[in-house]
């Protein structure tokens, strides 16, 4: 069927991923060829979303059911808002959908360590990397396009789930290392994270696309991604 689209002129959707402008309109020739790092960065946040909470939460305490009951309506109803109404069903807001699920990952760690009272199981470097994985992403999407959804959630609904992300991360950090520190397992919380964090940057500095035409905020943004990507392994440790 995309052949056949091709023939007739009619861009495929995967042609609508990103923008690499200014405007937001289909993308051609070498641009197209780096969709594959919206794709990356998609699927490293939705697996970040699905491993978080059973990687991170405590073994003690369980928050309760109603909150976690009303986080889970509340951010399937943005969810699907979000698709419908402001990105209209284009096929670029899976890569919202991605973010929106990683925050509520987030959310639903800091209700369990909350409501459980303790820090134990929760890894601080963990959390650290996963804010500076956020704060790389933000240094390009919060004023450059290059790696947003080119529907309407690009504007300020990615970037803002993101910075929600953030603000979250560093309250469960300030939780674990100050307010319940006594319940904070550090003698185990001991994988060196500093030849993770210089490989991601290495790795970014080498491998990253050119869609903000900026060579050292696209380097940090795909640092960013594998920051993120690496950012579990300190809680398996």
């Amino acid at each position: 069927r995309f052949a056949a689209s091709r023939a007739r002129g009619i861009p495929s959707p995967s042609a609508y991923i990103l923008s690499s402008g200014q405007s937001r309109r289909p993308l051609c020739g070498r641009r197209r060829r780096s969709l594959g790092v919206a794709g990356m960065a998609a699927f490293s946040s939705a697996c970040g979303a699905a491993s978080v909470p059973g990687a991170l939460g405590t073994k003690s305490g369980q928050p309760p059911q109603s909150g976690v009951a009303l986080a889970y309506v509340v951010f399937l109803g943005l969810a699907g808002a979000i698709y419908h109404f402001v990105a209209e069903g284009e096929f670029s807001a899976i890569v919202t959908m991605a973010v929106l699920f990683q925050c509520l990952a987030m959310l639903l760690l800091c209700l369990q360590s909350f409501s459980s009272g303790s820090a134990g199981g929760i890894s601080a470097r963990a959390l650290g990397l996963e804010a500076l994985a956020l704060c790389c992403r933000l240094s390009s999407t919060t004023w450059l396009d290059g790696y947003l959804p080119v529907d309407a959630s690009g504007d300020w609904i990615f970037q803002a789930t993101d910075i929600c992300t953030l603000v979250l991360v560093v309250a469960l950090l300030v939780y674990v290392l100050v307010v319940q520190r006594g319940s904070y397992e550090e003698a185990e919380d001991s994988l060196p994270v500093l030849p993770l964090v210089l490989g991601s940057f290495l790795l970014g500095a080498l491998l990253h696309a050119d869609l903000n035409s900026r060579p050292l905020f696209d380097a940090l943004w795909m640092a960013g991604l594998f920051i993120g990507v690496v950012a579990v392994i300190p809680q398996f440790w």
